[in-house]
């Protein structure tokens, strides 16, 4: 009896762990682009920050840059920014996978509130993180606490 037990605690555990990485995986991928992104925007020499009016870029024939661009924010502000937005989802989404792998629904509930948390300002995938974090919260019930090993007398 104990043996069915254990094997229905862990295929409980592991279908917890696989579907909280289906829900976490879009996410990961989506904020390591959006990461990437803003760090090739960065470090492109070609681009010119805290730029508050338009200006006028003449690119010659030997001129590395193919096309001048400009932002009106700074380097920093656009560094915090990937840091705090897409940086927070990405987390949230990495947390939910370790509190499932782990057993620890008190983790993935943290990762929940992380990512509701994060709804509001992501814009285009808001409806994404809602519906992970309310599958976090709901999967954090399922996930069944990690308990201590007891050892057998042997």
């Amino acid at each position: 009896m104990a043996l069915m037990t254990h094997n229905g605690l862990r295929g409980t555990r592991l279908t917890a762990l696989l579907l909280t990485s289906v829900v976490a995986s879009p996410l990961i991928a989506i904020t390591l682009w959006s990461i990437g992104r803003t760090v090739k925007e960065v470090s492109d020499p070609c681009i010119a920050w805290g730029q508050s009016t338009p200006f006028h870029a003449i690119i010659g024939p030997h001129d590395p840059c193919r096309e001048r661009g400009g932002s009106a924010g700074s380097k920093a502000g656009a560094a915090l920014l990937a840091a705090l937005v897409p940086g927070g989802v990405l987390a949230a989404a990495i947390l939910a996978v370790v509190g499932a792998a782990s057993s620890r629904p008190r983790l993935m509930l943290v990762a929940s509130v992380a990512m509701l948390l994060e709804t509001p300002v992501v814009f285009t995938i808001a409806p994404l993180t809602l519906i992970a974090g309310l599958s976090f919260l709901f999967l954090a019930r399922w996930v069944p606490p990690n308990s201590p090993q007891v050892k057998q007398p042997g």
